[in-house]
């Protein structure tokens, strides 16, 4: 085994962080009174210098963000693409968009550094979105496919078949948030819901 897998990866972290040395000094204050109450100010100390980490992290996507040319001038969107063959109710095509919406935030928050940065600035521009349509799952799913070459966030909805489809049956893509001039790229031969 290489050091790297025998070592604790809190500890591997932590070290990355700057903190390690307050961390074990709580540890060391909770170890000899055996209460972590009587040891506030230690953790204060340790929970500021997370925070002032935390801090740091995010001015440098910030600055990763802006040198990137993502922050001026460049607008973002989230398009959603929805099956038409399916004939879904009004009702149901809302609520399959919106899995997809919340779908695509979730890969974003978990993506890479600038899918998360980019998600930053479409949340802060009122969350500009755009319903499509496709008019098969073939569509669909070549769409997909061209999001995941081209690096944008894309999220398939599978229908749970508790109503109107059968389970599994894929009903609305989510792509994005991305900057627009990407998207258009995937998504600007499609028309309007």
């Amino acid at each position: 085994m290489s050091a790297s897998t025998d070592q604790d990866p809190v500890e591997l972290m932590l070290k990355k962080t700057g903190c390690i040395e307050l961390h074990y000094k709580v540890q060391e204050c909770i170890a000899e009174t055996g209460d972590w109450r009587a040891c506030q100010e230690k953790v204060k100390e340790f929970r500021a210098c997370m925070q002032k980490y935390v801090e740091q992290q995010s001015q440098n996507i910030l600055q990763k963000f802006l040198s990137n040319g993502l922050a001026f001038g460049k607008s973002t969107k989230l398009a959603l693409v929805v099956r038409t063959d399916l004939k879904m109710s009004k009702g149901k095509t809302a609520a399959q968009c919106a899995h997809a919406a919340v779908m695509c935030y979730q890969s974003s928050v978990q993506g890479t550094k600038l899918q998360n940065a980019v998600l930053q600035r479409w949340c802060r521009l009122g969350q500009p979105k755009i319903v499509l349509r496709v008019d098969n799952f073939e569509q669909l799913n070549s769409l997909e496919r061209q999001a995941q070459e081209s690096n944008v966030v894309a999220a398939m909805v599978r229908d749970a078949g508790r109503t109107q489809l059968e389970s599994g049956t894929a009903t609305v893509l989510g792509l994005g948030p991305a900057p627009a001039e990407d998207l258009d790229k995937l998504v600007a031969h499609l028309k309007l819901l």
